[in-house]
């Protein structure tokens, strides 16, 4: 079961004062588990399924949700019921008559984006739709406005000694390093990666066996990618040190999740 802790560390900074993301529960009837943004006063916005476990949709919620500053719960999907049998997010016309918002937004967000800022019928009959679209546009604002680059000025987190939990990093770069208190190739992989607020930390994952050679892994050690999302479990704060005006954490006893 995924640990749900992490969802309090995820939610760390972030607001609830315009609504929130959810996931909502997978039941025999529909079993998959699927991401709404319950706005204040309004039914709730389907966005998209996530996965049939509830550790895979929540590990994919929070990467979707990685640069947005929107709280991100779990609820119980009575809320939703009364939701499956909307009509009022049909499109009644063009090349997607028939279709419902969401699903034109997962392959066609323009359209979407259009049909919000755009689109001008001379009839308040597509006003509903028309106001649903621009809730999704926010949504689009949300999850797509990523930021171009990591910034360059980050913060020490946590004090020397501190145990770390829950966090969500982005892998910025990997150098494989070869253990050299070892007498065979042990090949860890020395790992630069990124918060959401652009809080840079360094760590390295420890070889789970020894190579044939100090420039290849052993087929036991997780492989670490550039741009992988990495959910670190636990980690102790190391140290901390500034290069170029830029600040980083080195972490230990890293221990990721699967």
């Amino acid at each position: 079961m995924f640990d749900t802790s992490a969802f309090d560390s995820f939610n760390y900074g972030r607001t609830s004062a315009n609504g929130v993301y959810a996931i909502s529960m997978a039941t025999d009837f529909r079993p998959y588990y699927a991401l709404w943004r319950l706005f204040p006063h309004e039914q709730p916005l389907f966005i998209r399924t996530l996965a049939v476990t509830f550790q895979a949709a929540a590990e994919r919620a929070m990467i979707m949700l990685q640069n947005c500053n929107v709280q991100l719960v779990c609820s119980d999907n009575s809320e939703f019921e009364g939701c499956y049998g909307r009509t009022d997010d049909i499109i009644p016309f063009g090349k997607y008559r028939g279709k419902r918002l969401a699903e034109i937004y997962y392959v066609e967000p323009s359209y979407i984006l259009w049909l919000a800022n755009k689109f001008s019928p001379d009839t308040d009959r597509f006003d509903r739709l028309i106001f649903l679209a621009r809730l999704f546009s926010k949504v689009h604002f949300e999850l797509m406005v990523h930021k171009n680059r990591i910034s360059s000025v980050s913060h020490f987190v946590g004090e020397k000694g501190d145990k770390l939990k829950g966090l969500l990093l982005k892998v910025l770069n990997v150098r494989k390093q070869v253990d050299g208190y070892k007498a065979d190739f042990y090949v860890d992989q020395n790992v630069l990666a990124s918060d959401r607020d652009g809080n840079r930390f360094v760590f390295l994952v420890k070889a789970a066996g020894k190579s044939l050679s100090p420039n290849e892994l052993s087929c036991h050690t997780k492989v670490i990618e550039n741009g992988e999302i990495l959910h670190v479990l636990s980690a102790k704060v190391m140290s901390h040190y500034e290069s170029r005006g830029v600040r980083y954490t080195r972490l230990g006893y890293v221990k990721l999740g699967k």
